[in-house]
């Protein structure tokens, strides 16, 4: 089976990664770090394993850790600051790969959001039947079990 790869671009278009297969989950993230980076009251991720990501060779994101370890490394667009890639290492050549679901093609066929995570962090209320997940180590949890879960499909 030939696995299908889909180009994700930020919004400017300067900076793209692409990747292959289907995301393992999709998620939306209320946390205060996100709503900063995003720039927006929550985030809507795909998660990937980071060996599905391929980067080109001229890829210069800027990356940066908002707070101590374990912490995601989230790199936006030099160009336009708009997130492109996150990423965090887990072992030796394996790692979550987070890229948000609005980067990826109109046309991209988006699995429904499995929960909301750090929905204490909330700017909003979202009227949705997903779970809501509050609190730092529960939506931790729920990330970690629906990656391990995604990944048994």
């Amino acid at each position: 089976m030939t696995q299908q790869t889909t180009l994700t671009l930020c919004e400017c278009g300067k900076s793209n990664i692409a990747f292959t297969g289907a995301p393992v989950l999709r998620f939306i993230c209320h946390c205060t770090i996100c709503q900063a980076v995003y720039n927006k009251p929550y985030a809507d991720i795909v998660l990937l394993k980071s060996s599905q990501v391929l980067k080109p060779a001229d890829l210069a994101l800027e990356f940066h850790k908002h707070r101590r370890p374990p912490a995601v490394n989230r790199g936006v667009c030099p160009s336009c600051k708009k997130p492109v890639l996150a990423a965090m290492p887990l072992a030796p050549k394996f790692g979550l790969a987070f890229i948000p679901s609005s980067n990826l093609p109109a046309d991209y066929a988006l699995p429904a959001p499995s929960f909301h995570t750090f929905y204490n962090s909330r700017v909003a209320d979202v009227n949705d039947a997903a779970p809501k997940i509050s609190g730092y180590w529960k939506s931790q949890w729920a990330v970690t079990k629906g990656f391990i879960a995604g990944l048994m499909k």
